[in-house]
């Protein structure tokens, strides 16, 4: 079932807030999807599971998981665990965009929409769409934002855009980060006049190489 979220828009003076359902879409929806199954013998379906460092113990899909543990070896549950800077400075949580709503209220440059690489798409789908909005996406604009899914401390770059099918998309994003790498340019030596009157021509000069 599609999740609702509520949009803040504002833009040029003028406010709205509206529901969207959001509806994912990805390659299985594009283009369908295709599925291994492994059979034994019998024709019957094989399940995993993991085989220990013994060499003779199983343990089935889903019996195993992970968990948080003190300098000391003790069990700590995930609501006691403070997340820190790298100078141990605790992070400021975010609550989830569900919670919250979405806020649109700067646009983004072209420029600045290719900057990231696109990991998440959602069709934004509602009855109740303001109109400003509607005509604002359909002249082009591009709105950027922050999403988060479920809370915590690095909610996601996204994008709000129209197609060219009229459909309204919320983009989740990464930003890209490229780094460039050449060849380490060589130093050019030039040569002075009393280097070319004290060399001899058929002598090997190391200050060139």
């Amino acid at each position: 079932m599609a999740r609702s979220l509520t949009i803040h828009f504002t833009d040029g003076g003028h406010q709205a807030s509206f529901d969207c359902a959001l509806h994912k879409v990805d390659r299985s929806k594009l283009y369908g999807a295709r599925k291994i199954e492994t059979l034994d013998e019998q024709g019957d379906p094989c399940e995993l599971a993991t085989l220990l460092d013994d060499g003779k113990t199983l343990i089935p899909y889903g019996g195993t998981a992970s968990g948080y543990l003190n300098p000391d070896g003790e069990w700590v549950s995930r609501g006691q665990i403070t997340p820190v800077d790298p100078d141990g400075e605790p992070l400021q949580k975010v609550s989830s965009s569900f919670d919250t709503g979405l806020t649109l209220s700067t646009r983004a440059s072209m420029e600045e929409f290719l900057d990231h690489s696109i990991r998440l798409s959602y069709a934004l789908q509602s009855e109740a769409l303001d109109p400003v909005f509607v005509e604002t996406l359909a002249d082009g604009a591009i709105f950027k934002t922050r999403f988060s899914y479920r809370g915590g401390i690095h909610p996601d770059p996204a994008f709000v855009l129209q197609g060219e099918d009229q459909t309204i998309w919320l983009l989740i994003a990464r930003e890209n980060v490229i780094e460039y790498a050449a060849l380490e340019q060589a130093a050019v030596i030039a040569a002075t006049e009393e280097d070319d009157d004290e060399t001899d021509s058929d002598e090997l000069d190391f200050g060139l190489l």
